[in-house]
């Protein structure tokens, strides 16, 4: 019953709050994993009982391309297809890819290829994932779940009837050093034809968390309904973002060559992503379970019926208290339109009966981005601040620590301390029906702006603006006391709260603390619809009592989560370190990228950051490294020798081999083409265009990085011109040499995975 201390309008923002609360709690629920099937769950279906002892056997340890581990592994996989009556196939090829902005790769990779046959239909499914893993990792999870999930997905496909498509399964090797196996199926016969083929790549960002379908191809609109059956976590948002950023997968390389389908990635638990910890103690079987599901429903809906990829069109999409939603995407441009029309209409009507200054909304529209600012702010010195507690925080620039929870509920409480504020400023003068119709005209903008520049994130703008002129229609026929105003000017918030929380925790985890500040500007924009239905406040001094205590709670948690975030064996801190023999010089260098704060490292690296790059024209990190003298120690030293050369008109051709005094993991070349031009290369029968493809101010403009060189490659370089060419040419090995370590790199030290321990050697030569 309301009371004199809380009457009906009090009451009902209180309810409106409270609803608010439980609808958020309801479109976080699907975000949990689903519980794991056992050993003995039935034979059609997914068990992650079942898949988990492959993992077992793939990521016992690193298994790089062109390693004895990697040939095992292969060999195992092999083997378990045609146990299920499978005939599987190795590729083995030569494989190169360009890129405009950074070296190019090329190397030997084994594919494995099989198939499921169908009963005749004429589309596919092409199921991918990667065995290849990094060089300082076991890959539990990057990619030993995405392969076991093929495995456990095949089992369960050819233990009922066929389907009417047939389902291939690739398994790639050379993902990690630039997805080389992708380009060279993608390049060869066994591709087949993009116009009747869906992908399903199987990938990792991180450990743990739901499975997140975070890109989509072309004509999405056939494929997408192959996951309402069992719907992982999927937003159109993700595909407008994936654009913009230079990450790669398999699935680019795909999609460079025609194909379209979907991307699949765990995000969470990145902080042990490609590195040491991705191993076997740290596999979840609830994110096996969860990404092997989706993936047998979908490849069972694709396979089941005719796959139309022509004609078809591009779709906005989202999940929704576990549910997928999707239209099509040219209806964003109609309901931007229809948003945009209704809030004009409802100014208009507004203003006609008094109900609203349009000074004043404007002043409140004109005033949001402060709050907005505020949080992208907050994000970072939160960031600076975390650094300052924890150095080796320093480390995790593009993923979460061990253990971020208090401190990313601590900048959430924040920004929303930020928020306040602002309505605290704003209240002064306007009432809550102008506060709501400022908020909406920033909403209406988003909404307009995304429609037409990121049609796939529109929706998260749209559907808080027709809300949100519904509700503040309808307030347009309520009195200044009525218990429902705070209901109709907070309307905004229900699919706000809905659509932007759910995003907003995946986010978290995807892109870290250090770019948190991106985050928390969609946290206010989540909160900030709600804000004109909390008017009227309470009495003037709880607010500022209220304010001070979320201040002192939001420091409290983000400082008490950085100090309880320590450094252990189970939680080590990442540490990278590059030994680095000088062939030319007779030097001995170490290098580090990672500020970890670690005394073992800095005894390494005493000397301050500087650029390398002209030096060793594969450390191009932003910022430079630290430095420090190292003692002579062995690694290989790259070499090259001219095997032939001749000249047709002005090009002058050089065939080198190019290989190292002892066993290396990788090689690499950089040419400085001032004197004389590039025109092309061939690596092992396989081109790559000339010219420059990296974006430096040292002479080193075009460069390329060999994996798994065994008894080394062959290189034909075309140059224009007269004058030797010189190229500076880089050997690996997977680990620095021991003997130039001043001790043992610690328990409580990981390499990582931006930058583990290496060991190179460098030499010069002019062609």
């Amino acid at each position: 019953m309301p009371t004199k201390r809380m009457p009906h309008a009090r009451l009902a923002t209180v309810l409106l709050m409270l609803a608010l609360v439980v609808l958020g709690a309801l479109a976080l629920l699907p975000l949990r994993s689903p519980e794991p099937a056992g050993p003995d769950a039935p034979a059609g279906q997914f068990s992650a009982g079942r898949a988990d002892p492959h993992i077992d056997r793939i990521a016992g340890r690193p298994r790089p391309t062109g390693s004895k581990a990697n040939a095992e592994v292969r060999a195992y996989l092999v083997g378990q297809l045609r146990a299920l009556g499978l005939r599987p196939t190795v590729q083995n090829v030569t494989a190169a890819d360009s890129y405009p902005d950074h070296a190019a790769v090329a190397g030997p990779v084994s594919n494995i290829h099989a198939s499921v046959p169908g009963t005749g239909g004429p589309d596919r499914v092409l199921i991918v994932a990667h065995y290849d893993s990094v060089f300082t990792g076991p890959g539990a999870t990057d990619d030993g779940m995405g392969v076991a999930t093929i495995l456990e997905v095949a089992r369960a496909l050819t233990s009922g009837p066929a389907l009417r498509n047939t389902v291939e399964l690739l398994i790639t090797d050379g993902e990690e050093p630039g997805s080389l196996g992708a380009k060279g199926f993608t390049d060869s016969a066994l591709a087949g034809d993009p116009k009747n083929t869906v992908i399903l790549n199987l990938e990792a960002r991180g450990t743990k968390g739901r499975l997140v379908m975070f890109e989509s191809g072309a004509a999405n609109s056939a494929f997408l309904r192959s996951l309402s059956d069992r719907a992982p976590f999927a937003t159109s948002t993700s595909d407008e973002i994936y654009r913009l950023l230079p990450n790669d997968t398999d699935f680019t390389v795909f999609r460079k060559a025609g194909f379209t389908g979907m991307n699949f990635a765990v995000v969470g638990g990145s902080a042990r992503y490609d590195m040491e910890l991705d191993n076997l103690a740290n596999q979840r079987l609830d994110t096996l379970q969860d990404m092997g599901s989706t993936v047998l429903a979908a490849t069972r809906d694709l396979g089941g019926q005719d796959i139309t990829l022509a004609g078809a069109g591009e779709s906005t999409y989202f999940t929704v208290f576990g549910l997928l939603v999707s239209y099509p995407q040219w209806l964003d441009a109609v309901l931007a339109v229809i948003g945009a029309a209704g809030t004009a209409a409802l100014l208009w009507f507004a203003r006609r009966r008094g109900l609203v200054r349009l000074r004043g909304a404007a002043l409140v529209a004109g005033t949001l981005p402060l709050a907005l600012l505020g949080s992208g702010a907050l994000g970072f010195i939160g960031w600076q601040v975390l650094v300052l507690l924890r150095p080796h925080y320093d480390a995790f620039l593009f993923g979460d620590p061990y253990r971020p929870g208090p401190a990313t509920a601590g900048l959430v409480v924040l920004t929303a301390v930020v928020c306040l504020c602002w309505l605290l400023w704003m209240r002064r003068g306007r009432d809550a029906f102008t506060i709501g119709a400022g908020v909406l005209c920033w909403f209406t903008a988003l909404t307009v702006l995304t429609a037409f520049l990121l049609p796939g994130a529109s929706y998260l703008f749209a559907w808080p603006t027709l809300f949100g002129v519904l509700g503040l229609a309808v307030a347009t026929r309520l009195t200044a006391d009525s218990p429902f105003l705070p209901v109709s000017v907070g309307a905004a918030a229900v699919p706000s709260v809905v659509l932007l929380l759910p995003l907003t925790a995946v986010l978290f985890p995807t892109v870290g603390l250090a770019l948190s500040g991106a985050t928390l500007v969609l946290v206010a924009l989540l909160l900030l619809p709600a804000l004109p239905g909390l008017l009227p406040l309470p009495r003037r001094r709880l607010v500022p009592a209220f304010l001070a205590v979320g201040a002192l709670l939001g420091g409290a948690l983000l400082g008490g989560g950085a100090a309880t975030d320590g450094v252990d064996a189970k939680h080590p801190a990442h540490a990278s370190l590059f030994y680095v023999h000088d062939a030319d010089t007779g030097t001995n260098t170490w290098y580090s990228d990672v500020d970890s704060g670690e005394r073992w490292v800095t005894a390494h690296v005493p000397r301050a950051r500087a650029a390398v790059e002209k030096r060793v024209p594969a450390l191009i990190q932003p910022g430079g490294y630290r430095q420090g003298p190292a003692p002579a120690a062995a690694v290989p030293t790259p070499q090259a020798k001219v095997v032939g050369e001749r000249r047709s008109g002005d090009i002058r051709e050089v065939r080198l081999r190019l290989s190292a005094t002892t066993a290396a993991t990788a090689l690499s070349f950089y040419a400085d083409d001032r004197r004389t031009k590039l025109v092309d290369v061939t690596v092992d029968g396989k081109k790559l265009p000339g010219g420059h493809n990296r974006p430096t101010s040292t002479p080193w403009k075009w460069g390329c990085h060999l994996v798994a060189p065994a008894d080394g490659f062959e290189v034909v370089l075309r140059l224009r011109g007269d004058a030797p060419l010189p190229l500076r040419l880089l050997a690996y090995t997977a680990q620095v040499p021991a003997a130039a370590l001043q001790s043992p790199r610690p328990d409580t030290i990981a390499w990582a995975a931006s930058g583990f321990g290496q060991g190179i050697g460098i030499r010069t030569v002019n062609v």
